[in-house]
């Protein structure tokens, strides 16, 4: 005999497993739709980058050392392609002691004026994106589950601005046409393995000094001090990194090796190390 109560508790279960698949539909194409709608946020400021500024006149004569990095590096005065791409996979830490979380990203980085976008995925399951950019003069920082939910986000402070010109500065081994093509940087020659360059205005301007190999090749760089996060605010700390192992790449000698560190209560804090892969200059290859 059936129980008068089965029918119902079939309906019950009917309509609750409906409601969880409509629900769970429509959680899927919010999350489709917010991430399609931050992926074109993105591509507009990376389109920005590519299109570069052709407008801008040529900046005061080189000194000699800086030109011969430049000539040593395989730098080109080839204004036709205004950005550099390139992709990265490697390792960060949130914290001292903590576990390591791997990532892969893909990085646009003006030549002829500060600006880039970094889009890396990182994560359990890979279903964290971090954009970190610096687009007409305007640093960005957001962290997403999925491309749809914002766990954290930083934009257009003086400390964040002054953070991403710092990071473009110190990346210019990456981006070696920057060297003879943007003329927003002023070089200074320390002596002969030490260079100084600087760019920015106002509260966002920055100086990075380069330390040269034996071989004439940036080594390492520094930063008197780059704000840090901590639970009790930004602070600034004494900011460096290095890159090793150097690589013609679509004729320019590009260190493929690199990482990133703080200096924490005396101690180094390495928070960032990464191998890059596929360098191309405006698109080409």
């Amino acid at each position: 005999m059936v129980s008068k109560m089965e029918p119902t508790l079939f309906k019950v279960g009917f309509w609750c497993v409906l409601g969880i698949t409509v629900l769970a539909c429509l959680a899927g194409l919010f999350v489709l739709i917010a991430s399609r709608q931050y992926n074109k946020k993105l591509d507009k400021l990376e389109a920005i980058v590519r299109n570069g500024n052709p407008s801008l006149s040529p900046g005061p004569e080189l000194p000699p050392a800086v030109l011969a990095l430049a000539q040593r590096l395989g730098a080109r005065d080839d204004r036709a392609t205004p950005f550099v791409y390139f992709e990265q996979e490697g390792v960060m830490w949130h914290a001292p002691q903590s576990k390591p979380t791997r990532f892969t990203a893909q990085q646009t980085a003006g030549v002829d004026r500060p600006a880039f976008v970094w889009r890396a995925i990182m994560g359990p399951g890979k279903v964290m994106g971090v954009a970190d950019s610096f687009v007409d003069g305007i640093g960005r920082l957001e962290v997403r589950i999925l491309g749809a939910l914002t766990v954290a986000k930083m934009e257009n402070t003086a400390d964040m601005n002054q953070g991403e010109i710092l990071r473009y500065l110190a990346e210019l081994p990456w981006n070696p046409d920057a060297i003879l093509q943007n003329a927003t940087l002023v070089w200074t020659v320390v002596d002969e393995r030490t260079l100084m360059v600087a760019g920015g205005a106002d509260g966002a301007r920055g100086e990075i000094t380069f330390l040269l190999d034996a071989d004439g090749l940036i080594e390492s760089m520094s930063a008197p001090s780059r704000m840090y996060a901590t639970k009790g605010g930004m602070i600034p700390l004494p900011w460096h990194g290095r890159f090793w192992e150097y690589e013609r790449m679509d004729g320019r000698l590009i260190p493929k090796r690199g990482e990133v560190a703080w200096t924490l209560a005396g101690k180094e804090f390495v928070y960032w190390r990464g191998a890059l892969r596929n360098w191309r200059r405006g698109g080409q290859g």
